[in-house]
This record gives structure tokens, C-alpha cells and sequence, in this order.
């Protein structure tokens, strides 16, 4: 208990939530899932996006390897290893969320627009 003249320290979470650093963290985190997601993404759909381009232009089946070569099994490791980075910074910015604001990553980001909005900056 605080005696007269003494003030409490806020804790931790409510000075985040009352910064910006906790919205950001959040926006940056989601934004790195997505980035992850997409280089995820990329190697396996170039691989199927030049096997249709090469299959319009012999106007045949293209010849593949049924066995996984060094640049298949290269591609997967890459492939797997963005994705559970994507899935580690989702995490890593739903655990914030919920920590900070007690609700999910997109639901605090749109309430702290909102709240951004109505903020008078003069």
C-alpha cells in the first residue's frame, strides 16, 4: 500500500497499452507471418508455374523425376522452414495481443485504429 505522496508504478502491460510500441510490434509481426507465407509459397508455385508453361509449349506432359532430387529436397526444406517462421511470428503476435489488449491481433489492430482516430493531436 502506497502511503500519501507515493505513487504505483503502472505495470508493464498497461504501459504498452497505452504506447504505440505494443501496435506496432503487433503490425510488424503480423506482416512478417504474411512475408514468411509468401516466400513459403513462391518455390513450389514457380516449380508448378513453369511445369503449365512448359506443358502449353511442347503441348505434351513435360518429363519430372518421380524421385526427390538435391534442389527438390532443398525447395522443402526452405518451403517447411518459412512456414514454421510464419507460424512462430502469427504466434509470437497473437500471444502479444492477447497479453496486452486481451484479444486477438487483427481485432486490436482495427480497435487501435479507432482509437488512433479519435486521438486530438493538437
Amino acid at each position: 500500500m502506497p502511503t500519501s505522496g507515493e505513487s504505483v508504478k503502472p505495470s508493464l502491460r498497461k504501459i504498452l497499452a497505452d504506447s504505440h510500441v505494443s501496435a506496432v510490434a503487433i503490425a510488424v509481426l503480423l506482416f512478417r507471418s504474411l512475408d514468411s507465407a509468401f516466400w513459403a509459397l513462391w518455390g513450389p508455385l514457380s516449380r508448378v508455374v513453369s511445369f503449365l508453361f512448359t506443358a502449353v509449349a511442347i503441348l505434351d506432359i513435360p518429363y519430372f523425376s518421380y524421385t526427390l532430387d538435391l534442389k527438390d529436397r532443398f525447395t522443402l526444406f526452405f518451403t517447411f522452414s518459412y512456414l514454421f517462421n510464419s507460424f512462430v511470428y502469427l504466434a509470437a503476435a497473437g500471444l502479444l495481443s492477447r497479453w496486452v489488449y486481451g484479444i486477438g491481433p487483427l481485432c486490436s489492430l482495427s480497435k487501435y485504429r479507432t482509437r488512433l482516430a479519435r486521438r486530438n493531436n493538437a
